[in-house]
Parts: structure tokens; sequence; C-alpha cells
């Protein structure tokens, strides 16, 4: 008769559940190992030993949507080929538009070749466009302290009802950037010496009023929205171009005096406007504007040859008007020539400064 005191067989197949009050254990495996000195098998498990938890940690499962730790991670902004590209459009625009701008200053204000040419296309523009003087007249008379008053302040509401305010900061910086940069510059640090080639008068590089326009003109289209932002370039381009064209004829400015103000607004604009990648209408429309634009530099190289073919500097002598009448009156298609030039020569730097800007968002 067995003894009822005696120790239970230890069977690992055997529920010993009522032994260790109301926690179930686990079936053990049988093992054919050796028994050890209490007469039990060696325990094996068949499943791996896992690491437990920190004690009084309880780990939470993870949310569906966030990713392991060892998973993919979020890439960084740079390393994203399209910013990349954008960025260096960026750079590289404001870096072109500085030296650029610096070079032409220094042909047009310190050297005798770029003094006369820069003179002789403002004075056959003048002469060519004696019949469009009202028009001229009007143009400029628009910019004025209440004009830029009234575009900022158009500039402000449409970035506000689109309900984005940094666009309208970043915009209006570039337009008080750049009037500030071009007043400071011909006022303070650019000089036009006398070379004796040309009149003596004095530095009028950069262009206050094609600063004004241009700058107004690319702050619309960085706040624009993405249906207007390509008919605001388009709009942008020809205002400008008038502008600059109306200064020549006029008699204020000479061509590397709006060049360099659209260059300098150019600069001040691509370095402030955002790189949004979103979609865009009129993107064809965009490689219209750059192809014409410089089929404009086509056009302005082969007019100013032509109608510069056979100078000699010993007419570039002071005389009547800015120097070079009486080289003009001889061949009179000459002043109709260099006209094209110069108009070809700012509608292309204004057509490629509002392309690039226009450019900098979207796809």
């Amino acid at each position: 008769m067995d003894d009822p005191n005696a120790a239970l067989p230890s069977d690992p197949t055997v529920d010993e559940s009522y032994t260790n009050g109301s926690r179930p254990v686990r079936p053990r495996k049988r093992s054919s190992a050796p028994a050890d000195a209490t007469g039990r098998a060696p325990r094996e498990d068949s499943a791996p030993a896992t690491p437990r938890a920190a004690r009084g940690r309880t780990p939470s499962p993870a949310p569906a949507d966030t990713p392991a730790a060892d998973g993919p991670r979020p890439r960084r902004l740079t390393s994203d080929s399209w910013y990349r590209r954008k960025l260096a459009r960026r750079l590289g625009g404001v870096a072109t538009c500085l030296l650029l701008t610096m070079l032409i200053s220094r042909v047009a204000l310190a050297t005798a070749p770029g003094q006369v040419l820069d003179t002789i296309l403002m004075e056959g523009t003048m002469r060519s466009a004696s019949r469009y003087e009202a028009f001229s007249t009007l143009i400029t008379g628009i910019v004025s302290v209440p004009v830029m008053v009234v575009a900022g302040l158009v500039v402000a509401l449409v970035a506000a009802a689109r309900r984005r305010p940094t666009l309208a900061g970043r915009a209006l910086g570039a337009v008080i950037g750049a009037n500030v940069t071009t007043q400071i510059l011909k006022d303070y640090i650019l000089t036009r010496p006398n070379l004796g080639v040309t009149t003596g008068a004095g530095n009028s590089l950069p262009s206050g009023h094609t600063t004004v326009a241009v700058t107004l003109s690319l702050a619309l289209i960085v706040v624009a929205p993405q249906w207007f932002r390509s008919p605001s370039a388009w709009i942008g381009w020809a205002w400008t171009s008038l502008m600059g064209v109306s200064v020549m004829m006029e008699g204020w400015h000479r061509p590397s005096d709006v060049i360099t103000a659209v260059l300098i607004a150019g600069a001040w604009a691509l370095a402030l406007s955002p790189i949004e990648r979103r979609p865009r209408h009129g993107a064809k429309v965009q490689r219209v504007m750059m192809w014409a634009s410089l089929g404009l530099i086509v056009i302005a190289l082969l007019a100013t040859g032509a109608a510069m073919w056979g100078f000699s500097m010993s007419a570039a002598s002071p005389g009547s008007g800015y120097g070079f009448e009486d080289f003009l009156q001889v061949r009179p298609w000459r002043s109709r020539v260099l006209g094209v030039a110069a108009v070809a020569w700012v509608s292309a730097a204004c057509g490629l400064i509002m392309h690039q800007v226009d450019r900098l968002a979207g796809e």
C-alpha cells in the first residue's frame, strides 16, 4: 500500500496545479537526461530564452503607425535630391547676380570702352524713342513713395489671405534690402571717374526706379498662389522691362544702371524666397520665358555689334549732348539699332531674373 505522505511522482505530463495552489504550471517536456539528486529530470525548454524586462517597468506595445527602432528613419531635408537641386539653384543664382553686378559696375564705370558703350546705348535709345516721351514720363511717374506703400500693402494682404505671414516677411525683406543696397552703392560706394570720353555726368548706377519696380514684381511672385504665380512672373517681366526702358528714354540712367539694379533685386529675392515643393500651373510657360530671354541676348549682341561696327575711340570725346550726337547724326540708323540693343539687354536681364525666382518654388 502506498504511503500517503510520500512525494508524488515527477511526471511532467501530469497537471500539477493542485499541488501549487490555483496557479497552473506549464507542462514540461519529457527528457531522457539523467535525473539529479532530488530525482527530478533537468528542465529543457523548447523555446529560446528571452531577456526579461527591467524590474518595475512594463513595456507598452508600440502604436501601429510608429516605425520600429531598427526600421527606416525619416530622411533629412538635405538628403533629398530635389531639395539639393533647388538649394544649388538658389546659391548659384545669388552668386551669379553678385559677380555680374561687380563685373558690370567695374567695366561701365572704370574703363573708357565701358563708359563709351554704356553712354552711346542710352543716347541711341533717347534719339530713337523721342516720339514716346509722354509714355515714358507716365511709366516713370508711377514709381513713387505712395505707390510703393500701396504695393507693399497688396503683397501683405495676399500673403495674409493665404495664411502665409512668413511669405510677406520674406517678400518685404527683399524689397527693403534691395532698395537700401541700391542707395548705399550709388551714393556712398560707387563713383564714375571722368576719363575724357563722355560728358562729366556723375554716377547713376544702380537705378533706384528700376530697383523699386523689380522688387515689387518679385515680391508678388513670391506671395502669389500657385495658379497666379506664372502670370505674376509675366506681368512683372513686362512691367520691369518698361520701367528700365523708360528711364533710359528719359536720359536718367544708362543700361548698366538698369541691369545692375535688376541683378541686385534678383540676389535679394533668390536669397529670401522659400524653397517649396508644390504643383504649379504654367510650368511649360516658364521655359518659354527662359528661351525668350536667351533669344533677346542674341539679338542684343548682334544689334550692338552692327551699330558699333567701324566705331573709333577718336569719336568718343565730350561734345554736344552726351558726347555722341555728331557720330549718330552721320548714320541715323545707328540710333535705332542701338535702341533695339538697349531694350533687348534690359528685357533679357529682367526676364531671366523673373524666371529664376519663379522656378525656385514648385516642381
